[in-house]
């Protein structure tokens, strides 16, 4: 459909006022704010501009979307206000009018406000973008200094509509003179935004008898040097969904607020960070990563006044539509969220995305897919198909309600929200019609994949995944509810899909698991052989990166498992920039399909938490930091929806900050790296720290409503984790498993000075050091003595945009029987450095040079082969004790 400029619209003719609105200011002008320290709240990324990167500023109601050195839109749920704002200005005596696009050098990101800098050999200003967390509106801060009195002009177009798929609606806007402010409205007066500033001056209302053009609307505000060096100049954006009166309510509460509201906005993000998850590593990218994924995963709660408060899926600019990327509500995509605002214990917003979704719940039991922002404007639930139009968000569901209730003991919540889960368990236990074990996705909507040659999947290992924890999930809660019939029917269930998924899935001579099932009626290609177990249907037999789910919850045989992770690690599946969907070694591989091979950090949190979960820290850490090393390449402290499978370039279409995408980082550092797992009464902490780390601190870690400080330090033949209690007065069961190397030797442990039995776990290519402290105090120290052991190590590093698959990948690395064996691909032609960790001299081999470093040695290792390919050495290197 056309598009229509607001401001190319006819007028009200009685509010008009062309001459009013070219009267000058009068002065003193009220409503300027006086400069002010502006608040912080610890976390910043700066940098210079690079046209054309995204940005957003987030609250609750509203939402800016932009890209650097360009224009802007502005939101405040479920509504634009406008699009294509910008600033320019023009020095008295200085004939040259100056682009601000082309001016703007620098941007600032802090979670509370974006500062961009726009300098010139005459002025600097800053111009300082928030959305209050509470309120539907925006505020700007101009800070301006200039050597002579400086006219900026604000330029936007009004474009009044609502989100889709609500279509557009016939509007205006009008200049209020005596406020120095425009109304944005449309027919119904239901709908408003308010845009000005205490001294703007319209310069583009066009009169009622003119033909409308489509013109930008703009205003003037002529600052004084004298003005500037005492105040700062909002600009302040306001909407509502009932009326103008409230909407102007809006704008006044942000006018004359506008330094309290950003104080508060910066105290949300101060708050934030106190009561979750902190992180010290030696690694400043990836504490930093982590801090920014926690803002935002916050930024993805939406506040929506139509509909109520939960997770939405991901942000981009809307441009010629009414799509701000994928900015309105996901049932997946708010449960994989949820799991990671439990991990860093952030509980309360995981209960407000399960309310919000047990909220829409279908009668039968379903759970949402999509929700629009403007559903309740529309019949979204019988005119559109997208809805229900997925599978796994039901029992996706059920598993972040019980990492939810695990995690906090919520017994009110559960009460609370137990009818929705048994609804849940049903529809999908309903959902196995052929009694095999198998969930189906046919006649109840998409797993994973949508579309394409691989589709309509009819069991897809992605969702007997998440079926199995589903079923797990329940059995517990059913426990906690006293329903012992549910309990005992949903650990059977959990058993039987567990034995038909390894009976149906594993292919013994590719050794990994396979993608799906299809119905032989079904369109689509792929390599197919009789499906075992139903008569009708065919085995996909395609390496995808789905079998990592599974994975992540141990679900699986531990034995295959290895083998799975040895495909999921390798450079088929695993880029420097994350995890491909489906490997490049498959006929059907595109690196710009969707669903064929591009790259989605969602995919490579997966990965990883499959890897930690089978002992298996180098695939886990090579897909935790592809990801973490992603939140400062594109759009600052965010991680972008999917990139290319063959080069590090994300898609134009990607919603650039996905909040699933920050989840990713989270919980495979919190839940996998970290080893947390705090319960009420109970906290556990196993880590599968780098060989290179001889430090750890973390703060704020949950175990129910308890919070503990721990701090871990590593010295020759020594580990010491040192556990303190900051809040919460019971004490707790403290588990200690960190993961060593296979040949160390623990050779005793005490707490707080008294020898304390141990135990050693075997657990992939790790062993478990176990201390279990039955009620920790206020304070406790735990000690292992031990001979150190030997591991190899990889410093990881982002690649170049545009950078094509490098890096090396260490896929298996055991030391046992005085020799280290490694199983690790790079590409042909290619030298890469190892470092290792070890108290033992290392044997050379053909094709591997070692030198001495740093408690140890570096491994230089050359591969062979065919150019531009990835090639699979497995290396025995000998181990002596040295002098």
């Amino acid at each position: 459909p056309m598009r229509l400029r607001l401001a190319a619209l006819l007028l009200v003719p009685c509010l008009a006022g062309s001459a009013a609105a070219q009267a000058p200011p009068a002065a003193p002008v009220a409503g300027l704010v006086p400069r002010f320290a502006l608040p912080e709240s610890g976390l910043l990324l700066e940098r210079t501009t690079n046209a054309g990167v995204f940005f957003d500023v987030l609250g609750r109601r509203s939402a800016v979307f932009g890209y650097e050195n360009r224009p802007f839109e502005v939101w405040t749920y479920p509504q634009k206000i406008l699009d294509d704002f910008r600033l320019s200005f023009s020095i008295d005596d200085y004939p040259v009018p100056i682009d601000g696009l082309a001016a703007q050098r620098r941007i600032e990101v802090r979670p509370e406000a974006t500062t961009f800098v726009y300098s010139h050999s005459a002025f600097t200003v800053r111009q300082t973008i928030y959305a209050p967390i509470d309120e539907p509106g925006v505020v700007m801060l101009l800070d301006v200094s200039a050597t002579r009195p400086i006219t900026i002009t604000a330029s936007f177009s009004p474009d009044l509509r609502l989100m889709w798929p609500a279509g557009s609606m016939t509007g205006f806007v009008g200049w209020d003179a005596p406020k120095r402010r425009y109304f944005i409205g449309e027919e119904t007066q239901r709908f408003f935004g308010i845009v000005g500033s205490p001294l703007a001056q319209d310069v583009s209302v066009q009169p009622y008898q003119e033909e409308p053009q489509d013109l930008p609307t703009r205003f003037t505000m002529r600052v004084e040097p004298d003005v500037a060096r005492r105040s700062l100049v909002p600009i302040v954006i306001a909407g509502s969904v009932t009326g103008r009166a409230d909407a102007e309510a809006v704008y006044d509460r942000l006018l004359a607020g506008a330094a309290d509201h950003l104080r508060r906005t910066a105290d949300h993000y101060r708050a934030l960070d106190a009561r979750t998850l902190r992180v010290d590593t030696p690694d400043d990218r990836l504490d930093r990563a982590l801090a920014w994924a926690k803002v935002g995963v916050d930024k993805g709660l939406a506040t929506n006044p139509l509909l109520g408060t939960g997770y939405v899926a991901g942000f981009r600019t809307s441009g010629e539509s009414e799509r701000p990327g994928f900015a309105w509500f996901f049932g997946r995509d708010a449960l994989w969220t949820a799991l990671a605002s439990t991990a860093t214990g952030d509980h309360a917003a995981t209960d407000s995305a399960l309310s919000f979704l047990a909220g829409f719940q279908r009668a039968d039991g379903k759970i949402p897919h999509e929700i629009s922002q403007s559903a309740s404007l529309i019949d979204w639930w019988n005119d559109y198909p997208y809805g229900w139009a997925s599978a796994d968000a039901t029992p996706l569901f059920l598993v972040a309600l019980g990492d939810f209730w695990r995690s906090t003991g919520n017994a009110a919540a559960l009460r609370r929200l137990w009818p929705a889960a048994l609804k849940a368990y049903r529809f999908t236990a309903a959902t196995d019609r052929d009694n095999n074990g198998l969930i189906e996705n046919t006649n109840f909507g998409h797993g994973w994949v949508e579309g394409g040659a691989l589709y309509p999947p009819h069991e897809e290992i992605y969702m007997q995944g998440v079926w199995m924890q589903a079923a797990r999930d329940v059995a517990e809660m059913a426990t906690a509810m006293g329903d012992a019939r549910v309990a005992t029917e949903a650990r059977g269930r959990a058993e039987r899909t567990r034995e038909a998924t390894e009976r149906t899935f594993w292919m013994g001579d590719a050794n990994h698991y396979a993608f799906a099932t299809k119905l032989p009626d079904a369109t689509g290609l792929g390599e197919r052989e009789p499906y075992r177990g139903n008569a009708r249907a065919v085995l996909i037999r395609e390496n995808t990166v789905l079998q990592a789910v599974p994975l992540w919850w141990r679900t699986l045989d531990s034995t295959r498992a290895q083998g799975a992770l040895d495909a999921l690690g390798s450079g088929a599946l695993a880029t420097d920039w994350g995890h491909r969907i489906l490997s490049n070694e498959s006929a059907l591989y595109d690196p710009l399909s969707y669903h064929y091979g591009s790259v989605w950090p969602l995919f490579t949190g997966w990965a990883s938490m499959g890897a930690y979960s089978y002992g298996r820290p180098h695939v886990g850490l090579q897909a935790l930091m592809a990801n973490a090393l992603l939140t400062e390449t594109d759009a600052l402290g965010y991680v972008t929806e999917l990139l290319s499978g063959d080069y590090h370039a994300a898609f134009g279409r990607s919603s650039h900050h996905q909040v699933w995408s920050e989840a990713m980082v989270s919980t495979p550092a919190v839940r996998g790296l970290l080893g947390l797992d705090g319960r009420p009464g109970s906290l556990r902490f196993a880590p599968q720290l780098p060989a290179s780390w001889d430090r750890l601190r973390l703060d704020a870690v949950a175990a129910g409503e308890a919070r503990y400080s721990l701090a871990l330090t590593r010295t020759p033949g020594r580990l010491t984790v040192e556990a303190t209690r900051t809040e919460g007065a019971a004490p707790a069961r403290f588990e200690l498993a960190p993961a060593l190397p296979l040949d160390a030797r623990v050779r005793a442990a005490s707490v707080d000075g008294q020898a304390v039995a141990f135990r050693t776990e075997l657990d992939g290519d790790i062993q478990r050091a176990v201390v279990v402290v039955p009620a920790l105090g206020a304070r406790a120290s735990v000690v292992f003595e031990m001979d150190e052991g030997s591991d190899v190590f990889v410093e990881h590093e982002i690649s170049p945009p545009g950078a094509t698959n490098r890096g090396i990948r260490v896929l298996r690395s055991r030391a046992e029987n005085g020799a280290l064996r490694l199983v690790v691909e790079g590409l042909a032609g290619t030298r890469y450095r190892l470092g290792v960790r070890t108290p033992h001299a290392v044997g050379a081999i053909e094709g591997v040079a070692v030198t001495p470093a740093e408690n140890g040695v570096a491994l230089d290792i050359t591969f062979t082969g065919e150019a531009g390919r990835y090639v699979r050495r497995t290396l025995v290197l000998p181990l002596t004790p040295r002098g």
